[in-house]
C-alpha cells in the first residue's frame, strides 16, 4: 500500500518537474527528489505532498544558487502558510566534512529545539570563484566539482527575529568548530605523531616496556581509538627560580586554534595540588576530563590526554595536551586488547593471585570486562585494584557499596554504586545523586546506569566539582547515608504491620501486603501511610465500592487538602474523578496513582490527589471530612449528580442529599423556562451562604416531620410563626443582595419552597436509608414564575437518573405518563400536552393530567435492550415517587403517607395510564400501587394484564372510525359500504394504524408510509389486501416489508426510505397524480400528503401537516420537517386522527377552511382515554367488593373481561354523540355565530381560555368570518366543545347538582349493564358518585343541548347553572327527548344528514324553550323528580291530543309539515313531534293549567285553543319567534315576548277556565267574554290585522302589541294575578 502510495507521488512529482523545469536539470531534481523525499519523508509532508515537495526544491534552488565560499550558509525561516512543513525549516550549505550533522542536532537539543525532520544530503556541485551556482547535480569526476552537504532540518521553533538570528549565529558557529576540528584532523594526528617520535626517541628514564606500551597507546589513539578536537602545547621554564608553563599560541590546532587559551604563563606552584603532583611524579601521560562539553560529534565531557615531553637528559621540558573523544570502539572493546590498559588491568590480576582458569579468576576478568571504561583510563593500579577487589568481594550479595575516586586535576569525582537491582528505581538514583551533589560540592552530574545478569545494578555518577569539598568527606559515613536510601521500605512495613495488628493477624497482613506497594509510593509515603491505608482498603470486596481519606497535612498551606481515593481491580478514570471534585470545589493541583498488588486477591488502586478549595471559605477538614467523604462517595454511587451545586458541601457544610434538594429545585426553575444556568444558580447559592442555610431552614420549618407536629398537619391548624420568621429574615436578607439577577434567582427558590405542599425528602426505605430519588408537589398557582395554564397541582420527582413532572388540573384527574426525549424541556411538552388532555377528558370524569419523565443516563452506545432497562427503571422510580406522597384511602378514612407532612387538603385520587414509550409499563406501575397499598390498586393504572387490553379492543382506532364515519356520513358516503381511498400513516403493527385500517373492507389502501417504508398499492383489491392487512396485524410485529410483494397491484411495491432514489412506475403515477418518475423517499411522502383521495388516516407518530402561517420550527418536530405540508395543499375530504399531534391546530383549521373535514386529535382518539376511565371507575367499584370478600381476585377479573364489549360500546356511543355535537354546532354556526363569539369573549375575560393558545380566532378575524358567513371551523369548535364541557363539569361540580336523587339515575349511564344488574347499590355509591353524575349530565347537556345552552339559560333567565341542569332534565323526561333523539340517530345513513341536522335542531330548540319555561315558572321550586310526575302524564296526553287539533285547525300547515317530513323518510311520532314543538312549549303552560286547577289536560286545551284561535295568537307567536335579531339584546327582547306571550295566555285560560266545567260550556264562557271585552278585542284585532299587512314587523310593534294584550288579560281576570301554584 505503501508504494503505491510512493508510486503515485513520484509519478506526479516527476510530471510537475518535468513540467517546470528544462532538461538536464528535470531529470537531476527528479534523481534528487528520490533521494530527499523518500518514504518517510513523504509521511512528513502530510496533504498536497506534490505541492509541498515541489515547493522545497524551488527553496533548495534558491538556497543553493548563491554562498560566502569561506563559511557555511545557513537559512532559518519561521512557519508560512505555504511552507513545506508546519515547523521553522533550516537550510544548511557546508562543504562536505565529518561530524555536520551530529553537530547540528547537539547545538539543537542543547537549546531544547524539537527537531521533527532532518535530512542530509550530498551534492557534487560546481561553483565559480564568486560562490555562484554552475551545477547542483555534477558528475563526481566533473573537474572543478566539489561535495557539499545539504542539511534540511524542520524543527518546533517559533521564536522573534532577534531569537532566529541569534539561532542562525550558533548553528554557524558549530558548523565553525566542526571545520576546524576537521581540517585540523591531520595536523594533530601528525603533532601526535611527533609527540610519538619525541616519545620514542626520548624515553625520560623509563623501562623500555613502559615506553613501548605508552608509544604502543598513543599509536592505537591516532589509528582509531580517538577523535581529535583539539591540541596544545605548553613548555616549562623557569624565572627567577620559579617555574612556569607556557603556553604556546602558534602550536595550537582544532579548537583551540579557534578558541584560543588567554594565558600565555602558568606558574607552576599555582596549579592545584593534583597537577603540580603530575608534575613532580615519574608518571609520563596523565588522563583527565575537560569541564567543557563537546560541541562536535557528541555532547559529552572532552578527554585530557595530557604528555610530558622530555629533554635531552631526561627532565620535563613542557607537555603535549590532547582534547577530543573516545571513539565508540573504545567502549565496546576489550580493556585486555587496549595499549597501556591492558598493563594496567594485568597488573591488578597479577596483584589478586587467582589461579588462571579459577571461578575467581573468570570473575575478576569479567569485572574488568564491564567495568567503567573512564574508570579503566583515569585510574592507578592501586585504585582500580582497590574497587575491584571491593565490587569481587560483594559476590552477588544482595549489599549495597559505594567506591568515590576523585580526579587527578580535581575537576570530577566519580562515584559508584552497587545495588540489588530490584530495588533500583529512579527515585533512589535521584536521591543518591542530590546527596552526592550536595556532599561534593557539585553543580552538574552526569550518570550511567548498568544492568546485567548480575543481581546488581551499578550506576556510575561523574560530578564537576566546585571545590575542595569532597576532602572533608568521609566515604565510609557517605556509603552509610546512600545505603540508608537504599534500604529496604518494605521492611520497615513489616515491622509496622507487626507493631498495628500483632501477632498472626499482622503476619497475615505483611504477608499480604508486604511487598504490595509499588515503588513510586514508597518514595513518597511512609510505612505509617502505608498502614493508614490499608486499614481504609482491605474491608473492600468489589470494584463497586471505593474507600477514601479526606485529610490535611500540618504543613499544608491555607485551604490545601489531600485526597486519597482506594478502588479494587481497576483504576478510576481521571475523567471522572477530576470533574467530581471540582464540582465539589475543589482544583486539583496534583494527582498521582498507584497500583497496590497483593500476594492474592484483587489489585488495590490508589489515587492520591492534592486539593485546593477555591470558595473564600475557610475549610476546616474535621468539621466537613464526614460530609464530603459521604458526598464523593454518593457522586461514586450515581446516588447524586455530579454538578457545581455540591460545591455547597464544603462551602456552606450541608451533606448531598440537602445539596439534591437545592439542585431539585433548580432543575425544576429550568423547566419553569429560566434563563439562568445551573452553574449560575450553584453560584448564587454557595455566594449567599446564609441566605442558602435559611432557605433549607424554613423547608425543614414546613415540612420535616420532626419539626412539624404530626397530630396537627390540617391545613392552617399548625402554628407557622417561625416560618413566617424565617420568611421575613430571607426577605431581609434579600434586601441586600446587590446583584439582581442572584436576587431572582433566591426569591425563586424562596417562592418554590412556600409552594411545596408534601414532599418525601424524609422519608426512608426498608433499609431504613434516605431515598436517592426525592419528589415533591408544588401549587404551581402560588409561582409566578409558572407559564400559563398553571395545573392545580404538580408532582416533581427529581433523581441523578431521572426527572418528570405530572401535572394535574384538578384533584380527579387522569393522563399517561410518557417516556420524554426532550431533556431541556420535558415539562413543556407535558404542560402542552396536559392541556390537550384537559380538552380530551371532557368526555370522562377526571379532568385533565399528564405526566412525564425523562431518563438522564441513557447511552447512545447501549443496545435497544439497554435502553428499555434503563427507561423501565426510571418510571419505575418515577411511579414511586408519585406515589409517595399521595394520600391512601384505609378503612374509609383519608390517610397521609408516613413521614409526610400534608399542608393542603386531602387528595387521594391519582390514576395514570400509558403514554408514549410506557405501553408496556401498566402492570409495572400496578404493582408499585400494590406495594403501596394504594387504595386503587390495580385501578391506579389502566390497561394493565387484567384490564381492557386497547390494542386487542381496537377502542383508540375505533373511536377515531366513529368521527371518519361521521365526515363521511354528512357528505353521503357509507364507509362500510361504499369504497373509498385511503394513505396511511404507520403501519399494521400498530394499534391505531392497524385497527383502523381493519375497520372497513372497503378501504382502498394505494399507500402508505411509516418511518422505515413507503408502501404503494395503485390499483388493490379490496378482499385480498383486507386478508393481507389482517395477517400482518396477527403477528407479533410486521412492517411494510413483510407485506406479501404478490398481492400488490403492478406498478405498487415496498421501498425504503433510506433509498437514494424511489423510481415511480405509470401505475403509480396515474394512481397518486404524480408526475415524477424519481423520487427522493422524503420528497415522495411530501407528495403523498397532497394526493387526491378521500381519507388520510393518521395512526403514527409525527406532525405532518401545519398551517402556511406557521414554521417548521413551531411545529417542533424536526424528523419530519423534510415531508411535512400545509394544510391548504391537503387534498384528501377527510382527514382522520387516531394518532396524537398529527397535524397543528392551526394546520386542522387551514384545512378546514379549505373544504377538509376534520376535527382534532382528542376527538377523535378520544375513546382511549374514556376506556381508561371506564376501566378505572369499574375497578374501583370491585376492588371495593374484593377488599370486603364480596368477590375473589379471580371472579372480578372474570367479570371484567365479560363486560369488555359493553364497556367499548359505552365508550363509543361517547365519541359518537360528542363528534355528532361538533356537526351540529358547525351545522348551526353561521346562524348562530354572535353566541359563539360571545362564548369565547366571555371565556377568555374570564381568564378560563386563551385564543392564542388554542389557535382561536381573534375579533377581526371573527368579525371577517361573520361577513363572509363562514362560521367557525370543525376543529375550533372541537376546542370550544371541550372546553364547555370542562368548565361547566366544575360549576356542577360547586353546586348540589350531583346530590340530586333524581339526576344521579345518568351515574347508570357509565356503566355496563351487568354491573348495573348485579351490583346497583355499589353504582350507586361510588367512590366517585359525585364526578361521575356531573359528568354523564355534563356530555349529555352539551352533546344534546348544545355548547352554549347553559350559557345562553344563565344570560337569559338569570338562573344558575345547577338550575339549568336541573330544567334540562325535567324537559328531557318529561317531553322523551332523549329517546326521540337516539331514533333520530338510527337514521343515519337513511335519510341525508342535513334532514338529521334539521330533526336535532328542532329538537334542541324545543328543549331550549321548554328548560327556559322551567327556569322562568318553576326556579324557585324546582324538583326533577316532582315536576316529572307532575308534567310528565300531561304532557303525554297533551301530545296525544295534539294531531286532533291540528287536523281541525285549517290552515295550521302542521299536517303539511308533518308529511314533509315523513316524506324524507322519517317515522311518524318523530314528525310529530317536530311539527308540534313550537306549539310544545306552550304545552308547558297548559299542563301547569290543568295540575293547578285540577282540570283535564282535554279542556284546558280545548279552551286554549278557542282563545287563540279568537286573538290569532298562534299566528302571532309565530310572527315573534320569526324575528331576525340583529343584537345581544334583540335576542333576549325576542325571548322575553316569546315568554310574555306565553306567560299572557296561561293567565287568559286560567282565568276563564274558572266558568268551564266541560267542553260544552267553552262555547258560552267566550260569547260572555268577547262581549264584555269587546272595545279591547276589537283594539286586539284592529293590530293584528295591521301586523298581518306589514311584511317584516320589527321588535317595537310587538312590544306595543303585548302591551295590548296584557290589557285584555288585566281586563278578564277577576282578581289580582297571583303566583303559580307549586307542585312541591
Amino acid at each position: 500500500m505503501e508504494a503505491a502510495v510512493g508510486d503515485k507521488f513520484f509519478i506526479a512529482l516527476e510530471k510537475q518537474i518535468n513540467d517546470q523545469y528544462p532538461e538536464p536539470l528535470a531529470t537531476q531534481l527528479v534523481a534528487f527528489s528520490h533521494k530527499v523525499f523518500d518514504l518517510p519523508a513523504l509521511d512528513e509532508l502530510g496533504q498536497e505532498p506534490v505541492e509541498k515537495a515541489l515547493k522545497f526544491l524551488k527553496d533548495f534552488l534558491n538556497f543553493t544558487k548563491k554562498i560566502d565560499l569561506n563559511k557555511p550558509k545557513v537559512e532559518v525561516s519561521c512557519p508560512t502558510k505555504d511552507g513545506c512543513f508546519d515547523g521553522t525549516e533550516i537550510f544548511i550549505i557546508q562543504r562536505d566534512m565529518p561530524f555536520l550533522v551530529d553537530s547540528v542536532r547537539i547545538e539543537l537539543n542543547r537549546r531544547g529545539i524539537n527537531i521533527q525532520t532532518i535530512k542530509s544530503t550530498i551534492l557534487n556541485v560546481i561553483r565559480d570563484e564568486g560562490g555562484t551556482l554552475v551545477s547542483a547535480f555534477a558528475d563526481p569526476d566533473e573537474p572543478n566539482s566539489c561535495k557539499e552537504a545539504l542539511i534540511f532540518l524542520n524543527v518546533e521553533f517559533y521564536g522573534l527575529s532577534h531569537e532566529v538570528q541569534d539561532l542562525t549565529g550558533s548553528i554557524v558557529d558549530v558548523l565553525g568548530d566542526v571545520e576546524v576540528v576537521t581540517d585540523g584532523f591531520l595536523p594533530m594526528a601528525q603533532r601526535l605523531g611527533e609527540a610519538i617520535d619525541e616519545v620514542s626517541e626520548n624515553r625520560g628514564g623509563y623501562p623500555e616496556e613502559e615506553v613501548d606500551e605508552l608509544v604502543s597507546f598513543l599509536h592505537w589513539m591516532r589509528t582509531d581509538a580517538f577523535i581529535f578536537l583539539g591540541c596544545s602545547e605548553y613548555e616549562l621554564t623557569g624565572h627567577n627560580g620559579t617555574l612556569l608553563l607556557e603556553h604556546k599560541p602558534e602550536r595550537q590546532l582544532g579548537i583551540f586554534a579557534k578558541h584560543p587559551v588567554d594565558a600565555t604563563e602558568i606558574v607552576l606552584a599555582d596549579l592545584n595540588p593534583s597537577l603540580r603532583k603530575f608534575y613532580n611524579n615519574g608518571l609520563p601521560m596523565a588522563f583527565t576530563k575537560s569541564s567543557l562539553r563537546a560541541r562536535v560529534h557528541r555532547q559529552a565531557y572532552s578527554d585530557y590526554i595530557v604528555l610530558k615531553r622530555y629533554g635531552p637528559q631526561g627532565k620535563v621540558v613542557g607537555e603535549h595536551l590532547f582534547m577530543g573523544l573516545y571513539t565508540s570502539r573504545v567502549y565496546t572493546m576489550s580493556p585486555f586488547q587496549m595499549p597501556l590498559i591492558r598493563q594496567r588491568v594485568q597488573a591488578v590480576l597479577d596483584r589478586v593471585g587467582f589461579p588462571e582458569g579459577s571461578h575467581d579468576y573468570k570473575a575478576m576478568c569479567q569485572l574488568i570486562e564491564i567495568h567503567p571504561r573512564d574508570e579503566l583510563f583515569n585510574c592507578s593500579v592501586d585504585e582500580l585494584y582497590q574497587a575491584l577487589m571491593s565490587i569481587w568481594q560483594i559476590n552477588e550479595r544482595r549489599l549495597v557499596r559505594f567506591f568515590m575516586r576523585t580526579d587527578p586535576f580535581e575537576k570530577f569525582v566519580s562515584c559508584l554504586v552497587y545495588m540489588p537491582r530490584d530495588i533500583y528505581k529512579t527515585s533512589i538514583r535521584e536521591q543518591i545523586e542530590a546527596l552526592l551533589k550536595f556532599q561534593l560540592d557539585a553543580s552538574e552530574c552526569e550518570f550511567n546506569t548498568y544492568f546485567s545478569e548480575s543481581i546488581l545494578a551499578r550506576t556510575q555518577f561523574i560530578l564537576r566539582i566546585n571545590s575542595n569539598a569532597y576532602l572533608d568527606v568521609d566515604q565510609k559515613e557517605l556509603e552509610q547515608r546512600v545505603i540508608q536510601l537504599t534500604r529496604g521500605w518494605c521492611d520497615d512495613l513489616r515491622d509496622a504491620t507487626l507493631m498495628q495488628w500483632h501477632d498472626e493477624a499482622g503476619r497475615e497482613m505483611n504477608q499480604r501486603y508486604g511487598t504490595a506497594f509499588p515503588a513510586s509510593y514508597q518514595d513518597h509515603f511512609d510505612p505509617s501511610i502505608a498502614i493508614d491505608d490499608i486499614s481504609l482498603f482491605d474491608p473492600l470486596i468489589s470494584a463497586s465500592e471505593i474507600a477514601m481519606r479526606f485529610y490535611q497535612e500540618e504543613e499544608d498551606e491555607h485551604n490545601i487538602m489531600r485526597f486519597r481515593v482506594f478502588r479494587l481491580s481497576s483504576p478510576l478514570e481521571l475523567s471522572s474523578l477530576v470533574p467530581m471534585l471540582e464540582n465539589l470545589g475543589f482544583r486539583v493541583l496534583g494527582e498521582h496513582p498507584y497500583q497496590i498488588v497483593p500476594t492474592h486477591g484483587d489489585d488495590i488502586w490508589l489515587h492520591d490527589f492534592t486539593l485546593k478549595f477555591g470558595l473564600d471559605v475557610d475549610v476546616d477538614v474535621s468539621l466537613v471530612r464526614n460530609t464530603f467523604q459521604e458526598a464523593f462517595n454518593a457522586v461514586w454511587l450515581g446516588d447524586t449528580e455530579n454538578d457545581s451545586f455540591n460545591h455547597l458541601v464544603v462551602g456552606a457544610r450541608l451533606d448531598w442529599r440537602t445539596v439534591a434538594l437545592l439542585r431539585l429545585y433548580s432543575r425544576y426553575m429550568k423547566q419553569l423556562g429560566s434563563n439562568f444556568s445551573q452553574d449560575f444558580l450553584a453560584t448564587t447559592l454557595a455566594s449567599n451562604l446564609d441566605i442558602t442555610r435559611n432557605l433549607i431552614a424554613l423547608f425543614h420549618c414546613l415540612l420535616d416531620p420532626k419539626v412539624v407536629d404530626q397530630h396537627s398537619q390540617e391545613r392552617n391548624s399548625q402554628d407557622y410563626s417561625r416560618a413566617d420568621r424565617l420568611n421575613d429574615k430571607i426577605i431581609t436578607a434579600l434586601d441586600q443582595v446587590t446583584n439582581l439577577n442572584e436576587d431572582k434567582v433566591l426569591r425563586s427558590y424562596l417562592q418554590l419552597i412556600n409552594a411545596t405542599k408534601r414532599t418525601n425528602f424524609f422519608q426512608t426505605d426498608s433499609e431504613g436509608e434516605y431515598k436517592t430519588y426525592i419528589s415533591v408537589k408544588l401549587a404551581p398557582q402560588e409561582l409566578e414564575d409558572a407559564p400559563e395554564p398553571r395545573p392545580l397541582y404538580e408532582i416533581f420527582v427529581y433523581s441523578p437518573r431521572m426527572e418528570g413532572v405530572h401535572l394535574r388540573l384538578g384533584k380527579v384527574a387522569r393522563g399517561g405518563l410518557r417516556w420524554s426525549d426532550r431533556l431541556e424541556d420535558y415539562r413543556t411538552e407535558i404542560l402542552g400536552l396536559v392541556k390537550a388532555q384537559q380538552v380530551k377528558n371532557a368526555v370522562i370524569v377526571p379532568t385533565g393530567a399528564k405526566g412525564g419523565f425523562v431518563s438522564k443516563r441513557l447511552d447512545r452506545k447501549a443496545s435497544r435492550e439497554e435502553l428499555l432497562q434503563e427507561g423501565f427503571f426510571c418510571y419505575q422510580q418515577f411511579i414511586t415517587g408519585l406515589l409517595d406522597i399521595t394520600d391512601n384511602i384505609v378503612d374509609d378514612n383519608v390517610v397521609t403517607p408516613d413521614c409526610v407532612v400534608r399542608r393542603d387538603y386531602e387528595d387521594p385520587y391519582f390514576v395514570v395510564a400509558a403514554d408514549k414509550g410506557t405501553a408496556t409499563f401498566s402492570d409495572v406501575a400496578n404493582k408499585i400501587s400494590s406495594a403501596h397499598d394504594y387504595w386503587l390498586d390495580d385501578a391506579f393504572a389502566s390497561g394493565g394484564s387484567y384490564g381492557y387490553d386497547h390494542k386487542k379492543m381496537g377502542i383508540t382506532a375505533r373511536g377515531a372510525w366513529v368521527s371518519v364515519q361521521r365526515h363521511f356520513c354528512e357528505r353521503g358516503i357509507n364507509t362500510q359500504t361504499d369504497d373509498i381511498t385511503v394513505i396511511g400513516i404507520g403501519d399494521m403493527a400498530g394499534d391505531v394504524f392497524g385497527n383502523g385500517l381493519l375497520m372497513s373492507e372497503h378501504i382502498k389502501l394505494v399507500a402508505a408510509f411509516n418511518h422505515q417504508h413507503i408502501f404503494i398499492d395503485p390499483s388493490p383489491d379490496l378482499a385480498a389486501s383486507f386478508a393481507e392487512r389482517q395477517r400482518l396485524f396477527g403477528l407479533p410485529r410486521s412492517s411494510w416489508e413483510d407485506y406479501d410483494p404478490k398481492l400488490i397491484s403492478k406498478g405498487g411495491g415496498v421501498f425504503s426510505r433510506n433509498a437514494k432514489s424511489i423510481e415511480l412506475s405509470p401505475e403509480a403515477q396515474q394512481c397518486l397524480g404524480i408526475t415524477d418518475t424519481h423520487l427522493k423517499p422524503n420528497d415522495l411522502i411530501h407528495l403523498l400528503l397532497q394526493v387526491e383521495v378521500d381519507l388520510i388516516w393518521n395512526g403514527g407518530i409525527g406532525t405532518y401537516v401545519k398551517a402556511i402561517s406557521e414554521n417548521h420550527q413551531d411545529v417542533g418536530d424536526r424528523a419530519n420537517d423534510p415531508v411535512r405540508v400545509n394544510g391548504k395543499d391537503l387534498r384528501c375530504q377527510v382527514f382522520g386522527e387516531g394518532g396524537n399531534l398529527g397535524m397543528t391546530q392551526k394546520g386542522r383549521i387551514e384545512f378546514a377552511l379549505n373544504g377538509g373535514a376534520c376535527n382534532t386529535d382528542f376527538i377523535d382518539n378520544a375513546a382511549g382515554v374514556d376506556c381508561s376511565d371506564h376501566e378505572v371507575n369499574i375497578k374501583i367499584l370491585l376492588n371495593e367488593l374484593v377488599r370486603h370478600d364480596k368477590l375473589t381476585r379471580e371472579q372480578r377479573n372474570e367479570l371484567l373481561d365479560a363486560m369488555t364489549e359493553n364497556v367499548a360500546q359505552l365508550v363509543l356511543y361517547n365519541n359518537y354523540r360528542q363528534t355528532q355535537a361538533i356537526s351540529l354546532a358547525h351545522y348551526r354556526c353561521q346562524s348562530d355565530f354572535s353566541e359563539y363569539w360571545r362564548f369565547i369573549s366571555e371565556r377568555e375575560s374570564a381568564g378560563q381560555l386563551s385564543r392564542e393558545l388554542e389557535a382561536l380566532p381573534d375579533d377581526e378575524i371573527l368579525a371577517e368570518r361573520e361577513k363572509r358567513s363562514l362560521g367557525l371551523t370543525r376543529p375550533e369548535l372541537s376546542v370550544l366543545l371541550s372546553y364547555g364541557k370542562m368548565l361547566l363539569k366544575d360549576a356542577v361540580l360547586d353546586s348540589n347538582v350531583p346530590e340530586d336523587q333524581y339526576v344521579a339515575k345518568s351515574i347508570t349511564g357509565a356503566f355496563p349493564d351487568q354491573l348495573l344488574k348485579q351490583y346497583p347499590n355499589q353504582v350507586e355509591h361510588h367512590s366517585l358518585r359525585r364526578e361521575i353524575i356531573a359528568n354523564q349530565v355534563v356530555n349529555e347537556v352539551i352533546n344534546v343541548m348544545g355548547l352554549t345552552f347553559c350559557q345562553r339559560q344563565v344570560a337569559s333567565t338569570g338562573a344558575t347553572v345547577g338550575e339549568v341542569v336541573r330544567a334540562y332534565v325535567v324537559v328531557r323526561d318529561v317531553l322523551g327527548l332523549d329517546r326521540v333523539w337516539r331514533q333520530v340517530e338510527l337514521l343515519d345513513y337513511k335519510v341525508p344528514a342535513e334532514v338529521q341536522f334539521e330533526l336535532f335542531h328542532a329538537l334542541m330548540r324545543l328543549g331550549r324553550r321548554t328548560s327556559r319555561w322551567m327556569l322562568r315558572n318553576r326556579r324557585s321550586c324546582l324538583n326533577p323528580q316532582k315536576e316529572v310526575q307532575a308534567f310528565g302524564p300531561k304532557l303525554v296526553e297533551l301530545q296525544l291530543l295534539l294531531p286532533t287539533l291540528f287536523s281541525r285547525q285549517e290552515g295550521s300547515g302542521w299536517m303539511e309539515e308533518v308529511n314533509r317530513i315523513v316524506a324524507k323518510g322519517v317515522q311518524q311520532n318523530i314528525a310529530v313531534l317536530v311539527a308540534s314543538s313550537n306549539f310544545l312549549y306552550f304545552g308547558f303552560g297548559i299542563a301547569d293549567i290543568a295540575v293547578s286547577a285540577g282540570k283535564p289536560v282535554g279542556l284546558v286545551l280545548e279552551l286554549y285553543h278557542r282563545i287563540s284561535s279568537e286573538l290569532d295568537l298562534d299566528w302571532f307567536a309565530d310572527q315573534i319567534v320569526n324575528l331576525e335579531p340583529t343584537t345581544r339584546w334583540e335576542d333576549f327582547a325576542r325571548e322575553s315576548y316569546v315568554d310574555d306571550l306565553e306567560n299572557q295566555r296561561r293567565s287568559l285560560t286560567l282565568s276563564l277556565l274558572s266558568n268551564v266545567s266541560s267542553v260544552k260550556d267553552i262555547e258560552s264562557v267566550i260569547d260572555v267574554w268577547k262581549a264584555a271585552q269587546a272595545p279591547l278585542i276589537s283594539r286586539w284585532g284592529e293590530m293584528t290585522r295591521e301586523l298581518h299587512a306589514v311584511p317584516n314587523g320589527d321588535f317595537a310593534m310587538f312590544s306595543v302589541a303585548l302591551r295590548e294584550l296584557l290589557d285584555i288579560v288585566q281586563s278578564t281576570e277577576i282578581r289580582p294575578d297571583s303566583p303559580p301554584v307549586c307542585l312541591v
